[in-house]
């Protein structure tokens, strides 16, 4: 079985704010030019910790499911605020489906790192190994490092892969997850993250050869867990 992944995060919680590094903002000129006040600076260094698997927190996980053959099954997408509950459904379904192949956009760097920090902190055991070596695609294919032949300086983003390989492009933004968690749109999220991972899957597709299947193949299952 294959899996197709992404994640979307959040910046970290007030309890945890205090353990940042102290970021200083960038002198009055210089806030100026960049047509920002420190202020707004700070924020936004605030905002880029959802980045940071020490610090950011994972709101959604979303999966497609696909047989080895290829063929579209189903979607299963885990969002909500508890994040320790969405780690222990995801290992529970990497278990329950026999440690699948891995399919991404920048898992190798972000998303499954960033799963396995959550999963120590939250004291959640992982049903199996990612194995994260680079250079190979017989355990996750990431498409952006296949792509750019692993080569960062090459690197490109979800949305400019997907478009040049002839999808609509994404749904929104990544930066946009915050707003939307703060304004109680967790479904919207899953949303979101389910427009994403669909693109993961055609672009995996396109550089494979293979015609995607359509997004209504791909039946979702929204679970929230608080």
């Amino acid at each position: 079985m294959k899996v197709v992944l992404d994640i979307e995060t959040i910046p970290c919680d007030e309890a945890n704010r205090s353990l940042l590094p102290k970021a200083k903002p960038p002198p009055s000129l210089v806030a100026e030019r960049e047509g920002m006040s420190p202020e707004i600076w700070l924020e936004q260094q605030y905002r880029m910790t959802a980045l940071d698997g020490t610090f950011g927190r994972i709101v959604c996980i979303g999966m497609l499911r696909l047989t080895n053959a290829n063929e579209a099954k189903d979607a299963v997408l885990l969002y909500g605020n508890n994040e320790a509950e969405i780690l222990a459904q995801f290992w529970h379904r990497m278990r329950t489906w026999n440690s699948p192949y891995l399919i991404t956009h920048n898992g190798l760097s972000f998303d499954l790192p960033f799963i396995w920090k959550r999963s120590v902190i939250h004291h959640v055991t992982p049903s199996m190994e990612f194995r994260l070596a680079r250079f190979r695609t017989d355990a996750i294919y990431d498409t952006m490092m296949v792509w750019a032949n692993w080569d960062m300086r090459n690197a490109v983003s979800l949305g400019v892969l997907s478009k040049i390989l002839g999808f609509e492009g994404k749904s929104g933004s990544g930066n946009q997850v915050f707003d939307m968690w703060s304004d109680g749109k967790l479904k919207d999220i899953a949303e979101y993250c389910f427009d994403d991972t669909y693109l993961t899957y055609g672009c995996y597709c396109r550089m494979k050869f293979i015609t995607p299947a359509p997004p209504d193949k791909f039946v979702p299952e929204y679970v929230q867990l608080a």
